[in-house]
């Protein structure tokens, strides 16, 4: 039989999140169809990622709250309905797809999600009673339609089993390993950020130490030549942009997820937004990321600047999670394989 999947992709770290699945899938006969919410610089990275699938734009968002309701969300289930209903998808896949999820309750299409956000619990209930299981980091309670898996999703792609770093990323910007720091500015144009201040890492950027380089990864372009001059601006397409972070001393994010993927690459990482994530609260406790909104992170910046490296521990963190932690891509995998049967 020629299984057939559908899988919906509205974010870059969603796009990351499910790109083993796919592969994994597709290389044991599935059929794959990839479905992807044109918003920013996402189509073109899908575009590039996802060489070998099917590729299917579903939706806009504009960045407005009304685009973001219409466009992202009712003209997206309609289109889910009807791409549903021609293709006869055995499941489909989505991380908080909440018009995915409508269509596929309407089509009676089996769909489970994989997901981190607790915290946004009107979205959640949503999600639950659409879905046929959704499942959060162990940081949840479980239920009838919640499940957990003991990892974070960003693992799917940053664990050592599938991820390698490169140090020749570094040769395009000129820069020493562990000699410089990385940094990410997140838009508030997004729904998760709509109450955040933008360019919030912009506003105390004078203030960090101008020891090392700094190269700088930006969603909103617009705001380029308001930090310092001497910044190192990430040229797009990045090329192996995990490794530019890997080999940083530092990662400064004023969004969640790249904080997070610092962290998980054993860097010592800042995550400077207005968001308390319970998920980011699994990689405090180890020790690798701190919550410092505004510019109150800037003492710790500079202090981390100024200390020696201890790439020892870097190995050793990723090790440990290694060993403690479940392979995302194989637990994804698992959990689809049992629903099929």
């Amino acid at each position: 039989m020629n299984y057939k999947i559908l899988i919906d992709i509205k974010h870059p770290a969603q796009l990351n999140l499910f790109k083993g699945l796919a592969l994994e899938l597709k290389n044991k006969g599935w059929t794959v169809l990839i479905c992807y919410l044109d918003r920013g610089k996402l189509p073109a990275i899908i575009k590039r990622e996802y060489i070998d699938f099917e590729l299917i734009s579903v939706g806009s968002s504009q960045g407005t709250k009304w685009s973001i309701f219409w466009d992202g969300n009712v003209k997206r289930a309609s289109k889910f309905i009807h791409l549903i209903q021609k293709h006869k998808f055995n499941i489909c896949i989505a991380a908080s797809s909440a018009p995915l999820a409508l269509a596929c309750k309407l089509t009676k299409t089996p769909i489970i999600q994989f997901y981190d956000d607790p915290e946004r619990k009107r979205i959640n209930k949503i999600n639950a009673f659409l879905s046929d299981r959704l499942f959060f980091p162990e940081i949840v309670e479980k239920n009838r339609k919640i499940d957990t898996f003991n990892c974070l999703k960003e693992w799917s792609y940053l664990s050592p089993k599938r991820f390698s770093p490169n140090v020749k990323a570094l040769h395009n910007y000129g820069l020493k390993p562990y000699g410089y720091v990385f940094v990410r500015e997140v838009s508030n144009k997004s729904f998760n950020y709509f109450n955040q201040e933008d360019a919030i890492i912009c506003c105390f950027s004078e203030q960090i130490s101008k020891k090392l380089p700094i190269i700088l990864s930006l969603e909103d372009k617009n705001i380029q030549t308001k930090f310092p001059r001497n910044w190192i601006p990430l040229v797009e397409p990045v090329d192996d942009i995990h490794s530019l972070m890997y080999y940083s001393k530092l990662v400064i994010s004023s969004g969640d997820s790249m904080a997070r993927e610092g962290a998980m690459l054993g860097v010592p990482s800042i995550y400077t937004g207005i968001r308390e994530m319970k998920a980011n609260k699994i990689l405090i406790n180890q020790g690798v990321l701190k919550h410092l909104p505004g510019d109150t992170a800037v003492p710790r910046i500079n202090y981390i600047i100024e200390a020696s490296n201890d790439l020892e521990l870097q190995l050793k963190f990723r090790e440990n999670l290694v060993n403690e932690w479940d392979d995302m891509v194989d637990f994804m995998e698992q959990k689809i394989i049992e629903f099929k049967k």
